[in-house]
C-alpha cells in the first residue's frame, strides 16, 4: 500500500514537472504601453484638442447666458412684462441648448467617448497582435497584464513589456 502511494506521488511529482517545465510566463504592462507608445501619444493630443473646442463652446453659451441674465437683471425694472417673458424665454433656451450640448459631447455615448473609442480601437487592435507576435516568438505560454492588477509578485525578468512597446513602434513605422 505504501508502495503504491510513492509511486503515485513520485508519477504525479514527474507529471507536474513536464508541465511545468513547458509553461512559459511573462507579464507585459498596458498602462506603460499606452503612456510610451507614440501612436497613443498623437491619438490623445488629438481627444484633448476636440474636448478643449467642445469644452470652449460650452464655456461661450455659459458667458452670453451670464450676459443675458446681467442684462435681465439691471432692465428687468423697466420691462414691460412681454419682454420679461420673452428675455426669460430666450435665457432658458440657452440654458437647455447648453445642457444639450453638454449631453451631446460629454454623455453616456457623447461625442466624446465615441472619439475616444475611434481613436483607440484600431492601436488596441495592434496591440493585441503585437503581443500575439511576441508571445509566440517566444513560446510564452501565458502574458498578464500588471495594469490589470492581476499580479501580485512577479520577477522583473518576467516583465516583457519593453519588447512589446519596441514591436508596436516598429509596426508604426512600417
Amino acid at each position: 500500500m505504501f508502495r503504491k502511494k510513492l509511486i503515485l506521488m513520485l508519477l504525479a511529482l514527474f507529471v507536474c514537472s513536464v508541465v511545468f517545465a513547458e509553461l512559459k510566463i511573462a507579464y507585459i504592462d498596458t498602462d506603460r504601453i499606452v503612456m510610451e507608445s507614440s501612436e497613443t501619444q498623437e491619438a490623445q493630443t488629438s481627444l484633448l484638442n476636440d474636448r478643449q473646442k467642445w469644452e470652449k463652446e460650452i464655456t461661450d453659451l455659459e458667458q452670453e447666458i451670464e450676459e443675458l441674465v446681467n442684462e435681465y437683471e439691471s432692465r428687468k425694472l423697466i420691462m414691460g412684462e412681454d419682454s420679461k417673458k420673452e428675455a426669460e424665454e430666450k435665457i432658458t433656451q440657452l440654458q437647455d441648448k447648453r445642457q444639450d450640448k453638454v449631453k451631446e459631447y460629454f454623455g453616456e455615448n457623447g461625442k466624446y467617448y465615441q472619439r475616444q473609442n475611434e481613436l483607440l480601437e484600431p492601436i488596441l487592435a495592434k496591440l493585441k497582435n503585437v503581443i500575439e507576435k511576441v508571445s509566440i516568438e517566444n513560446n510564452y505560454t501565458i502574458v498578464l497584464d500588471a495594469a490589470a492588477g492581476s499580479i501580485l509578485y512577479a520577477k522583473p525578468s518576467l516583465d516583457i513589456t519593453d519588447k512589446i512597446i519596441d514591436e508596436l513602434e516598429q509596426t508604426i513605422e512600417e
